[in-house]
């Protein structure tokens, strides 16, 4: 059809937020999403998906009017990505992102092969993350006075366990008596464990007294805003951004995720072999780990030149 329906999404890539489509795209806009539930994707993966999704099929519209989406040209494809990289500014790992899910709207509702030798990929640079030293982060964590919210920030870095799983967490997933922390679905989608700080569970235990005397097992840890909700991701980010600058850390260019490879980088200045920390952190693969190897030379840790033994 003709008709143009009102459509609002938005993600933090993406801050176009007026979208008109058609009916014939937007039906395969729904099917797409209803394919992406099927696949199992998290609800939040399935919203970033769509609104990448989204913002190629308002382009064909504004770009190519008249166009069914099955008529685009490799050119034209090519064209969409030259406009994300050049007039959106994207950084390339996010254009990639762009470009597979729109690879796999070819394959699943459009049914139709994709060349990737047409729609090529792009390149981009390995950059070693920021990493807080050890000082740093305890400062961090006595700057903050909000019982849930230290319990919150110290949990993530001595577990090294990554936001979602924090936020996920039920209080019987915390295991006082082995010592340990009960991560289900990870990112992986696999069931691990994560260390359970002693220093962390004191902080955990005063966050329950003060604030949260009415917690069952299968209570969310740390509750949303909204009955029955867990706390969002974005609320978690906005309190670790919020204590950086409480203690003049803003400008180091540390990310809540810097708590993460933290937990991994200290653990390897200590000693810790990598197959231990692979598992502590719940890596699929040694390769993600090898980070630490990088980062603990640059970091000081004991390396002799040969050099040196002449």
């Amino acid at each position: 059809g003709t008709s143009r329906r009102f459509l609002i999404l938005k993600t933090p890539e993406i801050q176009q937020e007026d979208i008109f489509m058609n009916d014939t795209n937007l039906a395969l806009l729904e099917k797409n999403r209803d394919i992406l539930s099927i696949r199992d994707l998290a609800t939040g993966t399935i919203a970033t998906y769509t609104s990448y999704l989204t913002n190629y099929i308002n382009w064909v519209e504004e770009n190519l009017p008249g166009r069914s989406l099955s008529d685009v040209t490799w050119e034209e494809i090519r064209s969409y990505e030259k406009y994300l990289k050049d007039v959106r500014k994207l950084n390339p790992r996010t254009i990639n992102v762009f470009i597979s899910q729109l690879r796999d709207f070819y394959n699943y509702v459009l049914h139709k092969d994709w060349d990737r030798r047409e729609v090529p990929l792009l390149r981009f640079d390995e950059k070693l993350p920021v990493v807080p030293t050890q000082e740093e982060v305890i400062s961090i964590i006595n700057a903050i006075d909000n019982p849930k919210h230290k319990a919150e920030i110290a949990l993530l870095y001595s577990s090294g366990i990554r936001v979602s799983e924090l936020c996920r967490l039920h209080c019987g997933d915390i295991h006082m008596s082995t010592e340990n922390i009960y991560i289900s679905r990870s990112k992986n989608r696999s069931d691990r464990y994560a260390i359970l700080s002693q220093n962390a569970l004191h902080n955990l235990i005063d966050y329950i007294h003060q604030s949260y005397r009415t917690a069952r097992r299968e209570d969310w840890l740390f509750p949303g805003q909204r009955e029955g909700e867990h706390i969002s991701t974005e609320s978690v980010r906005q309190i670790f951004r919020r204590h950086l600058e409480s203690i003049g850390l803003s400008d180091k260019g540390y990310r809540l995720h810097s708590l993460r490879h933290a937990f991994g980088l200290h653990l390897y200045n200590k000693g810790v072999d990598l197959v231990t920390i692979k598992e502590a952190l719940g890596h699929r693969s040694l390769s993600s780990t090898m980070v630490y190897v990088t980062l603990g030379i640059g970091n000081g840790r004991t390396v002799k030149s040969p050099y040196d033994d002449i």
